[in-house]
């Protein structure tokens, strides 16, 4: 998975149509060489581009580039990848794809990957832009088995000598299948630079298996999971494909640590024209009808959607995650008959941090990094690093509107706080609950040792709360900066002394 991802990300700021193909031509092919050479570094016998009527043969093979590799042990075969392109003659290019790709990935005595898949794509690339401006491709029968190994335990604490490898056993196996994920995108330039790219997806046939070895004499542990699929959509503004090309080149340019600490002043260069990667990115998806089998039983997800939007490395920074789940069940064996009422049937959280300036701690690490040191940031001040990243002193979270819900209740919350390393935490927060009394009696018919606190706990809150609308219980909730907390008015702890 790891292996296509990154290569597929490579190819994603290079290509689609076949209308107005302009003959292939030697000049045109070497042209072609060049600009994808362009993003390999020197390294010789990664492109090919061959004439081929009214199209090119592209192939691409990254084993010279990972050839470094066989230094640290690693072995690996991989796939090279070849796309057909045709000259559109307006600055753009079609390519399409239609290939099986397989490959393999060892640390000996750590880790092995095998994978295979069948993919197919076409779109339009334009060379100017570094990016597509429309793809759209599937892939069918990804496969991808990793078995995990650790070390035998020692009889002794001696270190072995460094021309024997200590004896490895299976610590844990996995297998997932795909049967088929599909995609499409969009591309423009960015209004303040950049490409912006819009991705839609969607996968079907999920499923992995995992067996856990635990210990040589003990039986393994099986684990599964089955989905009928996901969909969702990504979406990135911005994304500064011109210098995360030019880096990745650098890169491939200066394959070992002594090369990149030598020229770390090119790299600085390279690192600040890349900066900040992309302005904003986002991604959802929503995945339904999950099943996980394991030694315990089954447990199950009706639906559950995420989402994940973050900032680049600029100056107005934020992070926001959102998480929505519904329809869980859990094995019967684990749930106690007077339990059954307290079950969530659905959860929602929606939290943002914001407030930091990644532009700012990014230009000081890139400037102030020395490779030669021990510590290659032992030069940046720490109050520097701190006051650039945080210029007002804290971050701000915020807790959009969320809930959690079962048969007979519901708590609904939101709030807002900020913290900082010099400063108390502070903020405000709501929380509002109906169907608490039904939490009581299922919590009264427990047995003590099992509901005894949560009931004490549960009572406190009911009596700290004031009625709202519709019978709702709520809980206006403060934390002053002085470190004071106060629930409806009423203050739980007073200031934290100073020293």
């Amino acid at each position: 998975m790891y292996l296509r991802t990154g290569l597929t990300a490579v190819m994603a700021f290079f290509p689609v149509s076949m209308a107005w193909a302009v003959p292939a031509t030697d000049e045109g092919a070497e042209h072609l060489a060049e600009v994808f050479q362009s993003y390999f570094g020197n390294t010789e016998g990664v492109v090919l581009v061959t004439p081929d009527g009214e199209s090119y043969n592209l192939t691409i093979d990254a084993a010279p580039i990972l050839s470094g590799l066989a230094d640290k042990q690693v072995q690996f075969e991989i796939p090279s990848l070849t796309y057909q392109l045709t000259d559109n003659g307006d600055g753009t290019w079609g390519v399409t794809e239609d290939q099986e790709l397989s490959w393999s990935f060892t640390v000996p005595g750590l880790f092995e990957q095998t994978g295979f898949a069948k993919s197919q794509s076409s779109g339009i690339w334009d060379e100017d832009l570094k990016g597509f401006v429309e793809q759209k491709g599937v892939m069918t029968d990804y496969v991808v088995d990793n078995v995990n190994y650790v070390p035998f335990e020692q009889d002794s604490d001696e270190a072995l000598p460094l021309d024997e490898k200590p004896e490895t056993r299976v610590f844990s196996r996995d297998h997932q299948r795909t049967g088929r994920m599909e995609f499409e995108m969009t591309g423009v330039a960015g209004q303040s630079g950049g490409v912006d790219q819009a991705m839609s997806f969607r996968a079907e046939e999920i499923e992995q298996s995992m067996e856990y070895i635990v210990d040589t004499n003990g039986a393994p542990m099986n684990f599964g999971m089955t989905a009928p699929g996901y969909d969702g959509t990504f979406d990135i503004e911005g994304a500064r494909s011109e210098g995360i090309l030019s880096l990745l080149a650098w890169f491939v340019a200066h394959p070992s640590q002594e090369l990149i600490t030598s020229s770390q002043e090119e790299l600085r260069g390279e690192l600040g024209a890349a900066m900040p990667l992309w302005d904003n990115l986002s991604m959802d998806a929503t995945l339904r009808d999950l099943k996980i089998t394991s030694p315990i039983g089954v447990f199950g997800l009706a639906e559950m959607e995420f989402m994940l939007g973050t900032s680049g490395a600029i100056a107005d920074g934020h992070l926001q995650e959102k998480i929505r789940v519904a329809g869980l069940s859990i094995p019967e064996n684990l749930l106690p008959a007077w339990a059954g009422p307290l079950l969530p049937q659905e959860a929602a959280l929606d939290f943002t941090f914001s407030g930091y300036d990644l532009a700012a701690l990014a230009s000081l690490a890139i400037d102030g990094f020395d490779l030669t040191a021990e510590d290659p940031f032992e030069a940046l001040n720490p109050d520097q690093v701190m006051n650039a990243a945080l210029p007002q002193g804290n971050i701000q979270a915020q807790v959009a509107p969320g809930h959690l819900k079962g048969a007979d209740y519901a708590i609904n919350f939101e709030g807002d706080g900020r913290f900082g390393p010099a400063q108390m935490p502070s903020g405000s927060a709501r929380i509002s609950a109906t169907g608490l009394d039904k939490v009581e009696e299922a919590l009264t018919s427990a047995p003590p040792e099992d509901a005894g606190q949560p009931l004490m706990m549960l009572r406190m809150a009911r009596a700290l709360a004031q009625p709202g609308e519709d019978g709702n219980l709520v809980w206006e909730i403060e934390a002053a900066p002085g470190g004071s907390v106060s629930v409806n008015g009423q203050v739980m702890s007073g200031p934290t002394p100073q020293p």
